[in-house]
């Protein structure tokens, strides 16, 4: 008896716990196919808000070992002004990811610990902590995913209110 009382209050107390990263939203978008050249044709973009980072997978079937990708994030209904993680990959070397800052005129980079991407066979992912938002840390976002190598690009749909909340 006294074993059934202590699981049960360990399942309640991990429920509560979990629950936090249970409120974060995840919102998918798929993009059109073919819309794009190959390589950098976006199949779909999962975005996530949670209290702590906003991050981005999109999948790129037969994704190109050299090009760029960001992804736009906003505290405004457009990307009017915000940040912008990017992802830059050549062939050879491994991918750099930087944070910059685009004030309706200029884009500058923003140094800040814990910003990172990842460019895999078929995945692109994008991570940004909130803290590093300043300015645009609230628990309603715009974010956006994009991709381009030469002078093409793709862009996922957006999601104009990604809630942390």
């Amino acid at each position: 008896m006294r074993f059934s009382r202590t699981a049960a209050s360990a399942l309640v107390l991990g429920l509560c716990l979990s629950s936090g990263v249970a409120a974060a939203e995840t919102v998918v978008r798929v993009d059109e196919t073919g819309d794009a050249p190959r390589g950098i044709d976006i199949d779909s973009a999962r975005y996530s808000h949670a209290n702590e980072e906003v991050a981005v997978v999109a999948r790129v079937p037969d994704l190109q070992r050299m090009g760029s990708a960001s992804l736009s994030i906003s505290r405004f209904e457009i990307f009017e002004a915000g940040y912008i993680v990017r992802i830059i990959k050549t062939r050879g070397r491994p991918a750099q990811t930087a944070l910059l800052y685009f004030d309706h005129f200029d884009a500058t980079e923003r140094a800040c610990d814990g910003v990172r991407g990842r460019w895999g066979r078929s995945r692109i992912r994008l991570v940004v902590p909130t803290e590093c938002l300043r300015g645009h840390r609230t628990s309603s976002l715009f974010a956006q995913f994009g991709i381009s190598h030469a002078e093409r690009v793709d862009h996922a749909p957006a999601v104009v209110r990604l809630q942390s909340d």
